[in-house]
């Protein structure tokens, strides 16, 4: 770390600490199996003598419809440029995980990926209500990690980074969202011009995940407005050797390397 930022090490002390922390699972857990429905009555007889009625039997329960996987379709619509479809995707998915709260409130998976979904839907306030609630029935650090994100969409800076802490915390340094964690933790700290701060928070991210040229260019940004030019240049380079077409990293490079 260089020198000049020695003093802020205090601040990402507790963070770091975590690194010794078993991460936590937060792969979904199998699903249980369903009841199965129950057995059709036998027919009624074909000669004339009457019968006692009989209950109809209930219809066929359909296959399972996994909302993890409704969700990852979703993901993979979106990368190929299929938004509408993604959409639809993440709206499926949320109508699975609200049949299955409603069969099963304390349902973990649920709550997680039904965030997922509708962060990815941009419906933010609904995401830190549904997170809250998954919450008050117990700890998950995956509802923390998805609420960071939203709170930074909603403009909450100070609630974003208590839940983007609070899940780095709990997981360790090799939970599967610390990268993104990290990198919102940035975007935080720049929009609040901590720039030193927004510094170490872009590093950590990048030093886990450094195939993001978008993040490389953000990290640019903050390190253009400590006037360290020579680092802003190079992460510009960075962010265009991933994405050659990014139009505001190839102007960023070309302003930065004006005043080296």
């Amino acid at each position: 770390m260089r020198p000049r930022y020695r003093a802020l090490a205090p601040i990402f002390l507790v963070i770091l600490a975590a690194a010794v922390a078993a991460a936590q699972d937060a792969a979904p857990r199998p699903e249980p199996g369903s009841d199965a429905p129950a057995p059709a009555a036998a027919p009624a007889p074909t000669d004339p003598v009457p019968s006692a009625p009989t209950v109809p039997a209930p219809a066929a329960i359909p296959a399972r419809v996994d909302a993890l996987e409704l969700y990852r379709q979703g993901r993979n619509l979106e990368s190929a440029g299929r938004i509408a479809e993604a959409q639809g995707r993440y709206r499926d998915a949320v109508e699975v995980c609200d049949r299955e709260l409603a069969a099963d409130p304390a349902r973990m998976d649920a709550y997680a990926v039904k965030c997922w979904s509708l962060f990815r839907l941009d419906r933010f306030r609904e995401v830190v209500d549904t997170a809250s609630a998954g919450l008050k029935v117990r700890y998950d650090p995956r509802l923390s990690e998805v609420m960071g994100e939203a709170y930074f969409h909603l403009g909450n800076n100070d609630l974003a980074l208590k839940n983007l802490q609070r899940y780095i915390e709990n997981v360790g340094e090799f939970g599967d969202r610390v990268s993104t964690a990290y990198f919102y933790m940035g975007e935080v700290y720049q929009r609040l011009k901590k720039y030193e701060h927004a510094d170490i928070a872009y590093a950590l991210a990048l030093y886990r995940d450094p195939s993001m040229s978008r993040w490389w260019f953000r990290y640019g940004l903050a390190v253009e407005a400590l006037s360290d030019y020579r680092r802003a240049a190079d992460y510009y380079a960075r962010a265009l050797k991933l994405s050659p077409d990014m139009k505001e990293a190839t102007e960023a490079l070309a302003r930065v390397r004006s005043r080296i």
